[in-house]
């Protein structure tokens, strides 16, 4: 059957709808405004500070400065132990290690072996 031939097609280009009743969208409103109200905790979940992108740019890139000079820092040494006398520094270095045969201390000056 042919849509343009459908008596039902016809009738309802003829049909009008009733209005809506007086005072349905005032009530409809307050309900959703109602229902839309924020408690307390619907609030803070919701809290927003608005911040313009270059002041947030600004602000990263102090920060990865900060952390990059945190970071460098010069690099570790083995610790260093003062003689008595005070003159001379050593190095504890265990590789290749062996007693000396009358144990007696010898005390080697930095970057010159005897």
């Amino acid at each position: 059957m042919n849509n343009q031939e459908d008596p039902l097609r016809s009738l309802l280009h003829e049909w009008e709808a009733p209005p809506p009743p007086v005072g349905l969208e005032t009530r409809v409103r307050a309900r959703f405004r109602a229902w839309r109200r924020p408690t307390w905790f619907g609030r803070l979940w919701s809290f927003r500070i608005s911040i313009p992108a270059p002041l947030l740019a600004a602000a990263l890139l102090l920060l990865a400065v900060g952390f990059w000079l945190v970071r460098r820092t010069a690099p570790l040494q083995p610790p260093a132990i003062a003689s008595p006398a005070g003159e001379y520094m050593t190095r504890l270095e265990t590789a290749g290690f062996q007693p000396l045969p009358d144990g007696e201390v010898r005390i080697i000056r930095s970057g010159a072996k005897k």
